[in-house]
């Protein structure tokens, strides 16, 4: 790279302030080298460095009105680099915690899942609903399986509205607590406590 002598620097950045697109080129050609050097030495990539170079220069037209030609030239550039450089480790850092949160959740052991497939679980629900107090499972099914509304239901059964949302809620409720005893995490919990006794 042939070193600019300081009043041509100084008139180049003066043309570059006002918009002149040649001083731009001709200071992008005379700097590129450098900046993508610099850039290197934090990166260790060649493709990042280019990346990072062309950042540089985007930045520098775009805050072209900011620049005074009579502070150094080579140290302001370098000064965008270092905080471009900077930018892009924080971003990698934040790309690969994601990856790795990820990673983890992926990872995480469903022993529900890993023991029980759809069949079971529709077994289980058919216990449930049969374990529940005869008009909670009417009301349950005409909801649920036949997709009555509640008005429907309630005159159908010749029940308030608010009682049918009752039994809804207390069917709920019910099955939850059935899915939780009799899912076999619990079963082995269960058979694992009888055991220590």
């Amino acid at each position: 790279m042939k070193q600019l002598d300081k009043s041509l620097l100084e008139k180049l950045v003066v043309l570059l302030r006002e918009g002149d697109t040649a001083a731009f080129n001709e200071l992008y050609y005379r700097y590129k080298g450098k900046v993508h050097q610099f850039a290197y030495r934090f990166v260790r990539c060649s493709e990042s460095a280019a990346e990072l170079t062309q950042l540089v220069f985007v930045r520098l037209w775009k805050y072209k009105h900011t620049i005074d030609e009579s502070r150094d030239f080579d140290a302001f550039l370098l000064t965008i680099t270092k905080n471009l450089v900077f930018k892009e480790f924080q971003r990698k850092a934040k790309a690969d915690a994601y990856q790795n949160e990820q990673l983890k959740t992926e990872q995480v052991y469903d022993p529900i899942a890993s023991f029980m497939d759809l069949k079971d679980y529709r077994n289980l629900a058919e216990r449930a609903i049969s374990s529940l107090p005869p008009q909670s499972k009417k009301v349950f099914k005409l909801s649920r399986e036949e997709g009555a509304t509640y008005e429907h239901i309630s005159n159908q059964l010749n029940i308030s509205k608010n009682t049918v949302h009752s039994h809804m809620a207390k069917s709920l409720s019910h099955i939850r607590q059935y899915f939780k005893i009799h899912t076999p995490e619990t079963v082995l919990v269960l058979c694992t406590l009888a055991s220590a006794l």
